[in-house]
């Protein structure tokens, strides 16, 4: 970055603009009151001013003074509050607060605030943090749809309530099918291939995938875990493709009831490895293999996706795919910007962000059957 002194001054004028402190029609102070405030030359204003007219910013009248550019947005103006919502499942978890961090890294640019929440993938909560939005009027709003077994209309109602209130929204982490709301996620499907090929290599044919949705990521998860088969030349058992519904995302609740009928399915399909669909579900896995008496990965193998945080929770190595969820966040910010800019043209549908692979100690060399 520049150290010459007319950069830091435009910068800090452009900032200002953004922040809101002069309205379109509000002539700016002159060349020397600037100076004066910078304790520095008017000339060194004046090419920093320059700079911001031919960049589109500014406009200058010789006779009236210097005034914000037709068509540039303050955040901070009449029509804008400046707030940005963004929901995630929890604040204290790391790889959301990632998320946050990234969404917060654009929007401190651009001179929009955070409003970020938490709601521990509850729709009740949810459906309160949107309904306060509205009642802030933010400009817009960052979230993951959540799945409930029971309210499956209710997201779109809230989605609804956004779009009919002019708030312009984005989803991170996974979709809405029949949605045109522009989502950024990870390559899910890539991820799950390597994982799966690491399973083939060692030797494991009966790989069970549970899942307890039909989220979007968890679809698009056990496709990769297809193609892995597929290019191997080897048949996967539609059977081992588990869906072991919960009433809700997060199935706390329920968690003891489900490692249970977990390991029931563990022990009738004789698989060799587990393929869970996100970390919550791998602890469940964890969970049915302590009741069954099997070790990780002597008898059984294991990997999952977002491993980070199943590692960091348990104090395991679990080999699996940890979300970019920095980038995501802030790919989902400059989607939202562009949204709020009018430059849906520059906006996709989807975007997708590169996992990385955690290489753990997981995953071991197949037997005949996880009951041996």
């Amino acid at each position: 970055m520049s150290t010459y002194p007319y950069f830091r001054i435009k910068e800090d004028i452009k900032k200002r603009i953004l922040e809101g402190e002069w309205l379109g029609d509000t002539r700016l102070p002159s060349s020397r009151d600037f100076a004066e405030a910078y304790k520095s030359s008017v000339n060194t204003v004046e090419k920093a001013i320059k700079e911001l007219c031919e960049e589109g910013m500014l406009r200058r009248d010789k006779r009236r003074g210097t005034y914000i550019e037709n068509g540039v947005s303050s955040p901070m103006g009449q029509s804008r509050s400046g707030l940005i919502a963004a929901s995630v499942v929890g604040i204290d978890n790391p790889l959301w607060a990632s998320a946050l961090r990234g969404i917060q890294d654009v929007l401190q640019l651009r001179g929009f605030h955070l409003l970020s929440y938490s709601d521990d993938r509850d729709l009740d909560k949810l459906e309160s943090l949107i309904k306060g939005a509205v009642a802030k009027r933010v400009d817009g709003v960052i979230l993951s749809p959540i799945y409930d077994h029971n309210h499956e209309e209710r997201n779109q109602r809230l989605y609804d309530l956004l779009k009919n209130n002019g708030i312009k929204v984005i989803f991170l982490d996974r979709y809405m099918y029949n949605s045109d709301i522009p989502f950024v996620t990870s390559d899910n499907a890539a991820g799950a291939y390597q994982l799966t090929k690491l399973l083939i290599d060692k030797g494991h044919r009966r790989i069970l995938f549970i899942r307890n949705s039909d989220l979007s990521t968890f679809n698009e998860r056990l496709l990769g875990v297809k193609q892995a088969f597929l290019d191997s030349g080897i048949a996967f058992d539609p059977a081992l493709d588990v869906l072991l519904p919960t009433q809700s995302e997060n199935f706390a609740d329920e968690f003891e009831t489900y490692s249970s009928k977990l390991a029931s399915l563990i022990t009738e399909s004789g698989c060799t490895a587990i393929f869970s669909a996100n970390d919550q579900l791998a602890e469940a896995a964890i969970s049915a293999l302590d009741k069954l008496k099997l070790r990780i990965p002597e008898h059984i193998s294991l990997v999952t996706y977002d491993a980070l945080n199943l590692n960091l929770k348990l104090k395991l190595d679990i080999t699996g795919v940890n979300q970019p969820f920095y980038d995501m966040g802030r790919t989902a910010a400059l989607q939202l910007m562009n949204l709020l800019e009018g430059k849906e043209h520059l906006s996709v549908l989807g975007q997708i962000c590169k996992g990385e692979l955690n290489q753990g100690s997981s995953i071991g060399k197949a037997l005949q059957s996880a009951r041996e």
